[in-house]
């Protein structure tokens, strides 16, 4: 369809593509990969692949994809297209080599030879995972800083990805931010090239698409998939991309069609040839239809009654496809190619992974930064909490007002402190969705080898420290005063850094329990059953000896024990409390904490009152090192569960 189509009213919605000087600069330096930085294109053919899974209820080997052959050239885009459970997203986790090897067989070839193809592609997810408080500009720079190496200048960097920007048709909003559910941000089809622009900065030789134009209007699908065939195209590039239902104006852009029917083949060829092959069958496209719609709506047999019925209809399209000539011309063009092998293919197949662009240092620094820009603007992550935890200083100031010593304000006392631990601890729970959308970036970006597990928990252990201190200052500096706790100087920093330490713990907790179970609202059940649960077992509510046997081994591993112990003793320790008068008249006063002289003085000491409790073997440098010992510990179980659970993506 005519450009001018998509202009008939005020917004922008065509995609700049005058020449640039990009050819140039891609051609001149080294992008992340040696492999996809040759000026060698690479094709991509795979030849009967299967995939096969163990069927949870029959306990039988079940084949979602079954025997799929295929080749596709540089500069060519193929769709792979079939009704809803036809195997499309499996079918492209399967070729960009996302599953198992045990239940694959078949053979992807790369330029005609075996090899690994990851080493030259990437993978664009159907999610749009953007930082959402930072601009389009900011979301590609961060990625070229991450992509390239460190030979190529900033300068360079900047050119990039300043065209990037204008191939994607972002220059309009390229200063604009993504957007959040407080800010308001760019369309879906501007988020869409974004993020499609931010995996494929680096050209990689060969681009996978998980439905990039689902969620979009017909005009912002087509700019999405112009934007992808034209570069494409001028670099050569070989795009697999599984699309739902597309326009036909988005149609017309397909070089290369997959037609799939509960994994098995429907049709493969060319576009053009598509039509000419289903009339050949009895099935001519009505004039005027969508072709992708029609040969949607003859594959699909979801509506069947007869399951039997269904499966027949599509096992009579696979094997009428089998019979054809035109697999006979797949299988010999991929013939050809194998024969024809180039020596990059034998490089792509021999050469391994050589790592990442950057080091460890440097992805640290850059993702170091980037957290900082996402912390600092992004509402979710602390700056909600630090205005909570003020409103709750208030409130536990007017409520614990200048608490006393006297000795009935011995349980207040004690409150203020367990109520300060718990519910700073507890409240880390509103960490959780701003970690979970950090997650799909880190998903992302991890499986297209921006950055390993390493540099990214650093970096996230890392950032939270000044911004966790900055809720335990603005909490203290409020409640601490108020409530009257020990007025010396070196009892408020070590209440401050006991309380620290506690929220660190907390946050730490709470990473590792939303990394293990990424949906929220079970991360957040888990999280408040554990703070619960700590809570239970901390010695306040009842005292460490009544604690069941069952249940002593929390106790010990309790962080909100050891941060409570330690700031009461801090607290309690060189304070001096009044007894009760004696109600009676029969002694000057009545005191339940009794010390060597607080029957002559009618005082007794915090160290009176904390050995009355049970509170005696307290040390604050010990209990200090189990705290850090145990974010020490949520912090590596955090590491692993990234290293390992890799997920869908």
């Amino acid at each position: 369809m005519p450009v001018d189509y998509y202009e008939k009213d005020d917004t922008d919605y065509t995609i700049s593509l005058e020449s640039t000087d990009l050819d140039e600069i891609y051609s001149t330096t080294t992008a992340t990969q040696d492999v996809s930085n040759s000026k060698a294109p690479v094709s991509l053919a795979w030849k009967n692949l299967t995939y096969e899974i163990l069927d949870p209820k029959t306990k039988k080997k079940k084949k979602i994809i079954q025997n799929v052959s295929g080749i596709i050239n540089p500069g060519e885009l193929l769709a792979i297209m079939g009704p809803s459970g036809a195997g499309k997203s499996t079918f492209l986790d399967l070729l960009a080599g996302r599953k198992d090897p045990k239940n694959v067989s078949g053979t992807v070839y790369l330029n005609g030879r075996p090899g690994n193809v990851k080493y030259v592609s990437t993978y664009v997810m159907q999610d749009d995972a953007l930082m959402g408080v930072l601009t389009v500009r900011e979301n590609i720079q961060f990625a070229a800083d991450l992509c390239f190496p460190s030979n190529i200048s900033q300068t360079e960097k900047y050119t990039r990805v300043q065209n990037i920007i204008r191939e994607f048709g972002l220059e309009r909003v390229a200063d604009n931010k993504i957007g959040t559910v407080f800010v308001r941000g760019i369309s879906g089809g501007e988020k869409r090239r974004c993020a499609i622009a931010s995996q494929v900065l680096t050209l990689p030789k060969i681009i996978f698409l998980d439905e990039p134009t689902t969620g979009l209007d017909s005009a912002a699908a087509y700019n999405v998939m112009n934007a992808i065939v034209s570069m494409a195209k001028r670099y050569e590039l070989t795009v697999v991309a599984s699309i739902h239902q597309p326009s036909p104006e988005t149609y017309s852009l397909i070089d290369k069609l997959l037609l799939l029917g509960h994994g098995k083949t429907l049709y493969f060829g060319e576009r053009e040839r598509a039509l000419t092959y289903f009339d050949g069958l009895g099935f001519a496209c009505p004039p005027y239809n969508n072709p992708a719609d029609h040969f949607l709506k003859l594959v699909n047999s979801d509506f069947m009654n007869d399951i039997t019925q269904a499966e027949q209809h599509i096992t009579n399209f696979s094997m009428a496809f089998s019979k054809s000539k035109y697999i006979r011309e797949v299988n010999r063009e991929i013939d050809d190619s194998i024969a024809r092998g180039n020596i990059l293919g034998e490089m792509i197949t021999r050469r391994a992974n050589s790592g990442y662009a950057r080091s460890f240092l440097a992805q640290t620094f850059i993702l170091l930064n980037r957290s900082f820009k996402n912390a600092t603007r992004n509402i979710l992550m602390f700056w909600i909490r630090v205005a909570m935890y003020m409103c709750l200083a208030l409130l536990m100031g007017s409520t614990w007002w200048k608490v006393g010593f006297e000795q009935k304000s011995i349980q207040d006392r004690f409150a203020a402190h367990f109520f300060s631990v718990a519910f700073l601890s507890f409240m880390s729970v509103a960490g959780i969705p701003g970690f979970l959308e950090e997650r799909l970036v880190f998903q992302r970006e991890r499986s297209n080898r921006f950055y390993s597990v390493g540099p990214y928990v650093l970096a996230n252990t890392l950032i939270s420290i000044p911004f966790l201190m900055i809720i335990t200052v603005s909490f203290s500096m409020i409640a601490y005063p108020m409530i009257g706790l020990h007025e010396n100087f070196h009892n408020a920093v070590n209440f401050l850094i006991f309380l620290f330490l506690a929220l660190f713990v907390a946050e730490s907790m709470v990473v590792f329990i939303s990394a293990a179970i990424p949906i929220f609202v079970a991360a957040l059940a888990i999280t408040a059953f554990a703070n619960g649960f700590y809570m239970v077992v901390e010695g306040f509510f009842v005292r460490r000896a009544a604690i069941p046997k069952f249940l002593k081994w929390g106790h010990y591993i309790d962080y909100q024990k050891y941060s409570f112990e330690a700031i009461i003793k801090n607290d309690f320790y060189g304070l001096t409390f009044k007894c009760d008068p004696d109600p009676s008249g029969l002694s000057k006063c009545r005191c339940n904490f009794y010390g060597v002289n607080s029957a002559e003085t009618c005082t007794f000491t915090g160290k009176d009152v904390l050995d009355s409790y049970g509170y005696t073997e307290i040390n604050l440098l010990k209990w200090a090192l189990a705290l850090m010992g145990l974010v020490l510990a949520f912090r590596i179980g955090f590491y692993f569960i990234l290293l390992f659970r890799k997920g869908r993506h």
